[in-house]
């Protein structure tokens, strides 16, 4: 039956039916008359599914208001869907409730809604808003059946990527048990395959905010003391050790890490035992009640059946797939039959019919998987395995060609650093010398310059010398002419003076002689005072010279203290000069800068062994190990004994005997199968 609308038929009988994956929404238009498995291959051929074994399409029941699987070989329209006339985004599968909404923690992430995108088939949806008259439906494209080994048995890309968004949104929405350090190393995890690099990011320009992220389950958060900055430390520190890994393979370790929680691929149901030859009536009591007083849990998984007894942590029985030899579901009884023993049997009851279905639905499948694992692979497995083995190979070559580019670039940075440093290093130095240099050559040339002063100096003092010689002399000749002039001077007083006495002694005489003597003798005395005026005049005369010549000799006593002060102040000058000249003879000659040679180092051969990655890997780990132990132990001092639950404190007492998921398991299938029966019975 086509499930695309004939271009005969009126758009009244077509349906919109949307699909909802963990990170896409497609739209399709559906006759009433299609079926469940049509539509699941057009979802798998549009989205590029050829590993279709492990999904389904989960619906929400509009009687029972419950999440139901859709039958594939039953028409979808026949089915309890709810037929909505306008777009209701309802909650994604096993979503937080209201009150979980309600209680929404800073990191915790928000009930998961429709992605934006949108791939739809331009024939049918041309218009955006285009209402059909018949309804929309919404389904989930979830996943149903988990591989053993998820790292090994998943083949396509598109199959790991839904894996691993359906994981981590049940670890987020605390549906699969998870530990507060194995959750922070898987939101560490997560956030390199959403970001990559941690160094990178921060490089950005772009401003970066974890707040917005969904990282931690909300239990984190209530039974342990760390604040938001704490966990957020501890998640980049985890995050900057997964450095180099891509999207690809930290999916695949976030995968790998997951599958060892004791609740990773199982889906739980209570049942309750029934009781002897009283099952008739047991059954047709329960099935007049709403629901039963649940007294086991059973987990279907790839592996087989498991009960559980107090917590879901720790089976008490486990039945493989080839152990089981037919599931029988009959309204809500439930019967399990083992291959060992045709009386080894086990009835159950669950809550409701639909509840009896979908067990039987899951035990089917998981036991036809388990059994085609076991067998040889079919042709479309080999081609597929083939065609991705391929390209993983051709990834992994190209993957490693960028990595091989990206340790050369960062070999050739790391090389052009040093370099650069050397460089600078190597500049600084021949600044040093050249600023050296340049020093020694203004000392030298303000040597020289002093030295010419000097020189100019010594001509000058030499000069001033012979002036001040040629002063002297003159001031010698002065003082003998003063000298002279002083004798003179003498003399021509002391010829006054006997000129004067003799004056007075003719005078005196002249008035003892009469007048005749006095007449004969007065053209005499008359002749001898002019003779005296004469004298007295030269006299004055002589003492207008002295005193020109004193001045002139205390002029010549100045020049002569200056002319010998600049003798002094030339010769402490030329001392200076020779002294700084024997300074410049004494010190080292000036080397010249030697040319700019750089050192060439052969480079590193590229270096593509693998066991340096390894090794390189095994540092990581180690280091991821530490900070984990770490993590543990600040968790253990920080936690709030009053907020475990039981499933935290069933991990706890699993931890300390060293349990873990498989060494549980392994203890509840010991034994033979008949063996074991026994014990399920006595639960």
């Amino acid at each position: 039956m086509p499930v695309f609308g004939s271009s005969k038929k009126k758009k009244s009988d077509e349906y919109c039916c949307k699909i909802f994956t963990m990170d896409a929404e497609l739209q399709f238009p559906i006759e009433a008359t299609a079926k469940g498995q049509d539509l699941y291959s057009l979802v798998c051929q549009t989205i590029g599914l050829r590993e279709h074994w492990y999904f389904g399409l989960k619906f929400l029941d509009k009687v029972s208001n419950e999440w139901t699987w859709l039958q594939m070989n039953r028409s979808i329209l026949s089915q309890p869907l709810h037929i909505s006339t306008q777009t209701n985004h309802s909650k994604r599968p096993d979503s937080p409730t209201t009150s979980d909404i309600s209680k929404a923690h800073i990191l915790r992430s928000p009930p998961t809604s429709p992605s934006a995108s949108t791939l739809s088939l331009p024939s049918a949806f041309s218009n955006h808003g285009q209402q059909y008259p018949k309804g929309i439906l919404e389904l989930y494209f979830v996943v149903k059946f988990y591989p053993e080994d998820i790292t090994h048995e998943l083949i396509q890309d598109i199959t790991r990527r839904l894996f691993y968004l359906q994981v981590k949104q049940d670890i987020l929405n605390m549906d699969i048990y998870c530990p507060p350090e194995t959750a922070a190393h898987l939101a560490s995890l997560a956030l390199q395959a959403k970001f990559s690099d941690y160094d990178q990011i921060m490089s950005l320009s772009e401003p970066f905010n974890l707040e917005n992220e969904a990282l931690l389950p909300l239990s984190c958060f209530q039974k342990i003391e760390l604040t938001k900055n704490d966990w957020f430390d501890r998640i980049i520190d985890l995050w900057r050790a997964h450095a180099l890994m891509t999207r690809d393979e930290a999916e695949m370790a976030y995968l790998k890490h997951a599958q060892d929680l004791d609740m990773f691929g199982l889906s739980f149901f209570e049942i309750s035992k029934m009781q002897g030859g009283n099952k008739s009536n047991t059954l047709s009591h329960q099935s007049d009640s709403a629901s039963i007083a649940a007294e086991l849990w059973l987990g279907i998984d790839s592996l087989g059946i498991r009960f559980y007894k107090k917590n879901k942590l720790r089976p008490e029985v486990f039945f493989s797939w080839c152990d089981v030899k037919s599931i029988i579901a009959h309204d809500k009884k439930v019967t399990l039959n083992l291959t060992s023993d045709k009386n080894a049997t086990f009835t159950f009851c669950t809550a409701k019919s639909s509840v009896s279905k979908e067990i039987l639905d899951l035990t089917i499948g998981n036991h036809q998987l388990y059994m085609r694992r076991r067998r040889e692979e079919s042709i479309e497995i080999q081609q597929m395995r083939y065609f991705e083995e391929q390209q993983k190979k051709e990834k992994l070559r190209i993957l490693a060609r960028e990595r091989q580019l990206r340790l050369d670039a960062e070999k050739e940075r790391d090389e052009m650093e040093r370099k650069f440093v050397e460089y600078q290093q190597q500049m600084k130095d021949i600044h040093e010398t050249l600023v050296d240099y340049d020093e020694r050559m203004k000392y030298q040339e303000a040597a020289e310059l002093l030295a010419r002063k000097a020189h100019i100096s010594s001509e000058e003092a030499r000069l001033h010398a012979e002036k001040a010689l040629e002063v002297e002399t003159q001031l010698e000749r002065c003082k003998y002419e003063i000298n002279r002039n002083e004798e003179e001077k003498r003399l021509y007083t002391r010829q006054i003076n006997d000129c004067e006495q003799i004056i007075s002694t003719l005078v005196n005489d002249s008035v003892k002689n009469d007048t005749a003597y006095h007449s004969s003798h007065l053209g005499e005395a008359s002749l001898l005072s002019s003779t005296i005026e004469q004298r007295r005049k030269e006299a004055e005369e002589l003492k207008l010279e002295v005193a020109k010549w004193r001045v002139a000799e205390a002029a010549a006593r100045e020049k002569l203290m200056s002319i010998t002060q600049l003798n002094q102040s030339l010769a402490a000058t030329n001392a200076t000069a020779q002294a700084q000249r024997n300074l410049a003879q004494s010190s080292p000659r000036t080397v010249s800068p030697s040319p700019y040679r750089p050192n060439h180092r052969n480079q590193e051969e590229n270096q593509t062994d693998e066991r340096a990655y390894l090794n390189e890997k095994q540092i990581k780990q180690n280091q991821i190990a530490l900070q984990l132990q770490d993590l543990k132990h600040v968790i253990q001092a920080r936690k709030i004994e009053d907020r475990l639950t039981p499933l935290d404190k069933a991990y706890e007492e699993n931890l300390a005997v060293g349990d873990n998921k498989y060494s549980t398991m392994q203890r509840a299938s010991s034994g033979p199968a008949s063996k074991r029966m026994a014990m399920l019975q006595d639960l």
